[in-house]
């Protein structure tokens, strides 16, 4: 039984490098990844299928640097998923991590470009944006992407995608780059 397992996990770790390698690949340019820059604001941008785990990550990345001493805070343009700016909130709240984000405003694009210019304005360093999840077949939230995108001017784009998605995610990903310029990926729900 214990080499029944030994072997498994041994597939499963030539599968997930394997992913890693192919996903690299898809977005790999010759540039260097981005490392954020202390005393200067590194706008983040988190593109994703919905329920991919965009917001969930937001959150994990705002403690990790709130914890190493950077200026954090998160902007939640996502005005399409009911019950999105409930939940930033909420994470922002007990992580203790400012947030900026509306339940009047429709406008993901203006919300993201007011949040990131008053944080911008108020000095912090990591601005992390939430954005609605969006598949590669809907054109016009994909539009809505390039849009925000070319608002906040981005540092570094993360695309964020779930694991059990399976090979259907390389033409997701695809659809992604053609639509921003994706710098990093983070592959949830590994487990």
């Amino acid at each position: 039984n214990n080499s029944n397992n030994n072997e498994s996990s041994n597939v499963g770790k030539l599968v997930q490098k394997a992913v890693v390698e192919e996903l690299t690949a898809l977005v790999s340019t010759s540039a260097r990844p981005y490392k954020l820059r202390r005393n200067k604001p590194n706008v983040i941008l988190f593109v994703g299928l919905q329920g991919a785990g965009k917001t969930t990550t937001i959150a994990k990345f705002a403690q990790y640097y709130s914890r190493k001493g950077w200026k954090v805070c998160m902007v939640c343009a996502d005005t399409f998923r009911a019950g999105a700016f409930d939940q930033l909130k909420q994470n922002a709240t007990k992580l203790r991590i400012p947030f900026y984000g509306s339940y009047a405003e429709a406008d993901p694009v203006s919300i993201a470009q007011r949040g990131v210019d008053q944080f911008i304005a108020e000095h912090y360093e990591v601005i992390l944006v939430d954005t609605s999840g969006r598949h590669r077949q809907e054109g016009a939230l994909l539009e809505e992407m390039q849009e925000i995108s070319n608002a906040v001017n981005p540092d570094d784009t993360v695309f964020v995608m779930d694991a059990t998605q399976g090979q259907a995610i390389y033409e997701q990903a695809s659809a992604f780059r053609e639509a921003v310029s994706v710098g990093s990926v983070i592959v949830t729900k590994l487990d």
